[in-house]
């Protein structure tokens, strides 16, 4: 397991034994395709992108103002690294049986943009490459999921799930960034929108949001599914394009890149929507001339960039 001069924590809560997992990819590597994996109580595995990863910690109960809301996932709260952090068992928001409280291991501390939140799973297994073209679109199956990979997990290769983060901070915090039908003013233009996400709930409120403004759009499923549309599409109409980087097939990314080595697109503003908050994939963004980069779920600014940069 490399550690790729990842910086390892040494707070007291963390064990010795555990810093072979307690590890991140460098921010020279390729974060986009790069997942930690960790084991679910039905003995499947997950995983997540380690650009929403911040640290790995061994799980201990103690120290957490607990919440006694029986209809809330969020168990309590916890001091970490000076973010009070809420804390969930994976396991019970996915649906998975609970495990008794000694059975879980470690916590998975994620940062969406904004928001920090500490996951609590049975163990991590590894972080392990998936590369976008291996990738299986899930979400039209189950909402809770975008893909479905498989991966090699010691000699064997299985199957392994991307949960959706995005619906995992919808059902947290729910729609309080959602455009209303109250703050709605049509926005007067011919352009049209493209917008790629693989999450079903993204997807839908695009579609609301993108309806409410009264603007010619196109949602896709992933990046391939937009770079394919583009050749029936005239560069004339087009006014902007909205992106989520973690994608099947091809990533935000590998859009951009292919948008940015073609002249007839250079003038069209791309404004990327992602809950990866690594300061390695914002600066390569940057790198590429994005026009904005908005936190996941967060409609309200995606109206404001269609304001200010559709042509």
């Amino acid at each position: 397991m490399p550690h790729n001069n990842t910086q390892i924590s040494n707070e007291d809560y963390l064990d010795e034994d555990e810093i072979d997992l307690v590890k991140l990819v460098s921010a020279s590597a390729d974060i986009a395709s790069q997942y930690v994996v960790f084991e679910g109580s039905n003995g499947e595995y997950y995983a997540i992108n380690v650009a929403k990863v911040t640290e790995l910690f061994v799980f201990q109960k103690d120290n957490i103002a607990v919440n006694n809301d029986k209809n809330n996932i969020i168990i309590g709260t916890a001091d970490i690294r000076s973010h009070m952090t809420p804390l969930i068992y994976f396991d019970e928001w996915f649906g998975n049986k609970n495990f008794e409280t000694t059975a879980y291991e470690l916590l998975i501390l994620c940062h969406f943009s904004s928001e920090y939140l500490g996951l609590i799973v049975k163990q991590v297994i590894d972080i392990i490459s998936i590369e976008p073209a291996h990738m299986y679109n899930n979400a039209k199956h189950n909402e809770q999921t975008t893909f479905i990979a498989k991966v090699a997990i010691g000699k064997k290769l299985l199957l392994c799930t991307v949960f959706d983060t995005d619906k995992l901070l919808y059902d947290l915090y729910g729609n309080d960034k959602a455009v209303t039908d109250k703050q709605v003013q049509p926005i007067q233009s011919n352009k049209m929108v493209l917008f790629a996400d693989d999450s079903k709930l993204i997807r839908k409120m695009a579609y609301d949001t993108f309806d409410k403004l009264g603007v010619r759009f196109k949602i896709y499923d992933d990046g391939q599914e937009l770079l394919d549309a583009l050749k029936t599409i005239n560069i004339d109409d087009i006014g902007i394009f909205l992106l989520d980087i973690e994608m099947p097939k091809k990533t935000g990314i590998d859009v951009i890149n292919e948008l940015r080595n073609q002249a007839s697109y250079s003038n069209i503003p791309i404004v990327v929507h992602t809950n990866m908050a690594n300061s390695s994939i914002t600066g390569a963004l940057n790198s590429k001339k994005v026009s904005k980069i908005i936190g996941k779920v967060d409609f309200e600014s995606i109206e404001s960039a269609i304001r200010e940069y559709i042509l």
